[in-house]
């Protein structure tokens, strides 16, 4: 994909059991890619490592001070994202992977030149799509997908990091 993401969405299928990944982007095309429950745990490891491993998380010793780094990104890029916005599917969308939806099977994770994480998503033979996530639009990613995965039920600890996890509070020293 050499266009930009303009817009992504989920939807669950109860009768396919699957969540269907659509995205589309500013020159009018739209992927449909089937995302399975063995996938998508695939995929929120992978992407919630990305969360962890982001330099202003790692930079602190403290695994409080990290979680509390990381749910404080988390929630700054949650609170720029509106997500009152339906998913506009494009009025003549081309479909480069065809009418039928694409069943997800390898994932790769990389970084780009502007630092966004992209990811690669392939069948097992065909068309690999790249998706490059801003921070923001990473955070909205793991947040959408979460609420689909509950909604699925499929019993998966999506666990964020920094969610219950108490702030650490140094009292000041009198010297």
């Amino acid at each position: 994909m050499v266009a930009s993401l303009y817009q992504f969405r989920f939807e669950y299928s109860a009768e396919e059991d699957r969540v269907l990944f659509r995205v589309s982007t500013t020159d009018r095309a739209e992927y449909l890619i089937w995302f399975t429950r063995r996938y998508v745990k695939m995929l929120w490891r992978q992407l919630q490592q990305s969360v962890e491993l982001h330099p202003e998380v790692v930079r602190h010793a403290s695994p409080v001070t990290r979680k509390s780094v990381a749910a404080f990104r988390r929630d700054t890029a949650l609170a720029k994202t509106d997500f009152s916005r339906e998913y506009e599917a494009p009025k003549v969308a081309d479909r480069p992977l065809g009418e039928q939806p694409i069943v997800a099977a390898r994932l790769r994770i990389s970084t780009n030149a502007a630092s966004m994480k992209v990811m690669h998503v392939s069948p097992l033979s065909g068309k690999e799509i790249s998706v490059a996530l801003t921070d923001e639009l990473l955070h909205s990613f793991l947040h959408i997908l979460g609420q689909i995965v509950a909604k699925a039920e499929w019993d998966l600890d999506f666990a964020v990091p920094g969610d219950g996890v108490p702030v650490e509070i140094v009292p000041d020293r009198l010297h």
